[in-house]
């Protein structure tokens, strides 16, 4: 249980590489309340839910995103407590308010690691909720073709930086207490790991080289093999940033210049 006024959090047991220790659901409100990423379809979690906001009603069920972890259990919560469904696109777009008896939480577009990526500010509390934008305790998140953007992650992220939160709530991990350097940290990692791949590019020249050759040279040998998919396919997108400014290029084959 959170001490901030009218919040709670619930963890699912789906631990795992890139959910570390389970998918955080939280619960915004208690006789009015909004429940954001209700994560996977799991018996135990849902009626730990359910049994938190006991006779409170539940205005929507708001998701960050439509990846399993986050929204498998969307419908049996939903249908259990009587509650929409809101999603980007489909409910909700940016600057759009969700009411609650705690305050309003307004939607806010973040996309980057995926398109149709939302988080959550609620500025009664100073807080948001920032889905998988960012990960606790760490200084990174997946962002993959083909539905991650750098780009678009790197904005996403000045955009959250602008609420000017208190504390940021992912959707795994320990929140961030200080988000100004959370958040400047996130963002010298992205800088750091591109250049790093520029590097690679650079040293082997004349040689084309693909993705995963980069993903060595980049991560190391000491890369944790159930981690290898997530790191070729983050090197790809670092890739694909440096093609669309103008410092690398892909053949037909999938190997790649400086």
């Amino acid at each position: 249980m959170d001490e901030r006024a009218g919040l709670r959090v619930i963890r699912a047991a789906n631990p795992a590489p890139l959910t570390l220790d389970g998918t955080r659901t939280y619960i915004v409100g208690r006789e009015r309340a909004a429940v954001i990423d209700p994560g996977p379809d799991l018996k135990e979690h849902i009626d730990a839910v359910a049994d938190s906001i006991g006779g409170g009603v539940v205005v929507s069920v708001l998701l960050t995103h439509d990846h399993p972890d986050h929204a498998d259990g969307a419908e049996t919560l939903a249908r259990r407590m009587g509650a929409p469904i809101l999603r980007y696109g489909a409910g909700l777009a940016h600057g759009q308010r969700v009411h609650t008896d705690a305050g309003d939480l307004v939607a806010i577009a973040t996309p980057g690691h995926t398109p149709d990526h939302l988080a959550f500010h609620w500025p009664d509390a100073r807080v948001v909720f920032v889905g998988d934008l960012m990960l606790g305790g760490m200084d990174t998140a997946l962002v993959a073709p083909p539905e991650g953007d750098l780009a678009a992650y790197l904005d996403s992220l000045d955009r959250v930086r602008a609420l000017g939160a208190h504390a940021l709530y992912p959707a795994h991990g320990e929140p961030f207490e200080d988000p100004p350097a959370a958040i400047a940290r996130y963002i010298a990692h992205r800088r750091q790991r591109l250049e790093r791949v520029r590097e690679a590019l650079e040293a082997a020249r004349p040689l084309a080289v693909t993705a995963p050759q980069v993903t060595r040279a980049v991560y190391g040998p000491e890369l944790d093999p159930t981690l290898r998919p997530a790191a070729e396919a983050a090197t790809l997108a670092y890739l694909q940033w440096l093609e669309r400014t103008g410092g690398a290029s892909v053949d037909g084959g999938g190997r790649w210049r400086a």
